[in-house]
């Protein structure tokens, strides 16, 4: 027997039914067909529509020290032309409410720092350069 909830989302009141499923029985979900929308070719996209939102992450290269996860630069440990050890916490992460290091995977000194405290990353995007 299905249950009425009343759900609202943005201001907008909708009126569901759930069927309560007892232990032991379950239902097989149908598979999921995705479906392809037509896409303007962008030629008649205007300029300013065509320009993206926010840049694709930089190709990492050697001693480059990348994001594990995607998150927000919280705390940036290094300051350029600083040395660091193999191990020393470079930058912290922060994604979901937890802070995660990142570590220098390397010994040598910071000749790039990308990032600044506040920006948003992608999992792999570089964070610090080490020479």
């Amino acid at each position: 027997m299905p249950r009425k909830f009343k759900i609202t989302v943005n201001n907008v009141d909708y009126d569901v039914d759930v069927l309560e499923i007892s232990a032991g029985t379950s239902q097989v979900m149908p598979a999921y067909t995705p479906t392809v929308s037509a896409v303007a070719p962008i030629s008649s996209v205007p300029a300013a529509a065509a320009a993206p939102t926010s840049t694709a992450p930089a190709a990492a290269g050697t001693g480059d020290q990348c994001a594990q996860m995607g998150g927000v630069v919280v705390y940036i440990h290094v300051k350029q032309g600083q040395s660091v050890n193999e191990g020393d916490v470079v930058v912290e992460l922060e994604a979901m409410k937890m802070k995660v290091p990142v570590v220098a995977n390397r010994s040598g000194q910071v000749t790039r720092i990308l990032v600044a405290v506040g920006d948003g990353v992608e999992n792999g995007q570089p964070l610090i350069t080490i020479a």
